[in-house]
This record gives structure tokens, sequence and C-alpha cells, in this order.
């Protein structure tokens, strides 16, 4: 049963049969056309328009606007679930002096989001705690506040998915799947081991993906570690060729921030009075 908290969906007014310019208010017309936000301020908003001797036409412009915003609000808010990005980040949250190197600029020119319509890849590489998961979902989240499609997905996740879709056979429909999305993110390659049959799935997706959407890839290997990864050289090879084709590599490197975090708190409690 769902929660007693749960808010309940606002249901439209009702439209009548018959008789409809008589037996409906302006406010219940909007209402029924789906224009919600514009029916709960209209009294409010033609008060101010008689007060401040606005014309009819500035009146409904105000409306409209108002509804605009609410409805690009709630089309964001929906993208952004569908995404299942996790964790949401936001690029102006991102310490640029934290990472011993990382290309500032680069960043900015991606997050105006042209290599989504460019169908190019990004590819994050850097060791574990620098922030390639913080700057990839940052971009997502961008893309999803502009319209576009977007799916996040854990490297391991992906292949599991994949290899589940291959035994039910329902790859193709998995493949058609993940390759909807505008821009799909795939995060922690090189974490987890994969085995060659894997690889081979990821393959098939990569080639889906390739020049019909872009992919954002977070990873801990360079390049030059993936043949090992996947266990076989040439099947890499002709991947890595459709990925890097049409690509942006951002090299990180640092310390992991996470553990010079715990660190500073661990040495701040060292540092506090011990207590009776």
């Amino acid at each position: 049963m769902p929660s007693s908290k749960t808010k309940k969906k606002r249901k439209p007014t009702p439209i009548p049969s018959h008789d409809l310019e008589s037996t409906m208010s302006l406010a219940q017309v909007l209402d029924a056309l789906g224009l919600d936000q514009a029916a709960a301020l209209l009294d409010t908003a033609t008060k101010k328009a008689i007060t401040r001797n606005d014309s009819p036409t500035k009146l409904l412009d105000r409306l409209m606007r108002e509804q605009l915003r609410v409805h690009v609000e709630r089309r964001a808010q929906a993208a952004l679930k569908r995404s299942r990005i996790f964790p949401l980040t936001a690029l102006d949250t991102f310490d640029f002096d934290y990472p011993r190197s990382i290309d500032r600029e680069l960043v900015m020119r991606a997050a105006s989001l042209d290599f989504i319509e460019d169908k190019t890849n990004c590819v994050f590489v850097g060791p574990s705690g620098v922030g390639k998961t913080h700057l990839a979902n940052a971009i997502g989240q961008l893309a999803c506040l502009r319209g576009y499609r977007v799916r996040f997905v854990l490297a391991a996740d992906l292949v599991n998915d994949l290899v589940a879709g291959q035994q039910r056979n329902t790859l193709q429909r998995r493949l058609s799947t993940w390759t909807a999305p505008d821009l799909v993110i795939i995060d922690e390659i090189g974490y987890t081991p994969i085995e060659r049959r894997e690889a081979n799935l990821f393959f098939n997706l990569v080639s889906e993906l390739y020049e019909r959407a872009s992919i954002v890839i977070t990873s801990n290997k360079g390049f030059e570690q993936w043949a090992e990864m996947m266990g076989d050289e040439i099947m890499t090879t002709a991947m890595l060729d459709r990925l890097l084709h049409h690509v942006r590599i951002f090299s990180m490197d640092g310390d992991s921030y996470r553990v010079q975090h715990n660190q500073k708190i661990i040495e701040e409690e060292k540092r506090q009075p011990a207590t009776a």
C-alpha cells in the first residue's frame, strides 16, 4: 500500500460534455487544458494586472511564461529521475584546485554540451578519488536540464545487464534500450575484472552507439591497459578505434580526495582534548 504521506497527483478539472462556455470558469478551462500553474495564478495575476493597468496580452504573457517555467522544471526533474545519475553533482561544487592536473578549460567546454550534438565521446582517466565521477555526473545533470536523454550506469551493472539479456535471448532489446539516450555515462571501467564474453558484449554496445550518441566514461586505467583488462587485444583495439574516433580525453592526476578528507578528520579527532 502507498504511504499515507505520498503526495497524490492532482487531477485536472473534468470537462463537461455540454455547454462548455457557460459551465466552466476560465481557471477551470486552463486547468482542463493541463495549464494548472496558470490556473492557480489567474486570480492573483489578474488583480495585479488591473492595479497596474496592464493589457490583456501582458497578463496572458505572464501566465504562459510561468506555466512554461514550471513545465521546464518538471521535465528536467523527470529527465534526472530517468537518467539514474548517482550521485547528483554540480560543476560549481568541483574543486579544480585539488587534482594535481586537470584541464579546466576543456571541462568547461564539455559543459557547453556541444560534444553531444557532435556525437563526440568524453573519457575521464585517472586514479580513484580525483573527481572523475563528479565531473561526469555534473555534465550529465546539465544535459538533463537542457532536455537531452541521459542514462547513467556503473560499468559492472551494465555488463551484467547485457549478459542477462544474452542469456534470455533479449540482447537486442537491451542494446536498443542503452542506445536510446543521447548520452550514456558509464562509470568505473577498470575497477572490476571483465571476462572475454562480457568484453565482447561491451564492444557490441560501443559499436551500436558509435556516431549515434555520446558516451562519457570514467576509468582508472589508461587505454594501454584495456586490452589486458578485457582479455582480447584485437577486440579491444577495434572498440577503442570507435570510442576514440571522436573523443575528448580528460587526464586527471592527484591523491584521493576521500582518503585525504578522512585523514584530516582523523587528525582533527586526535587533536581534540580527551573528555572525562
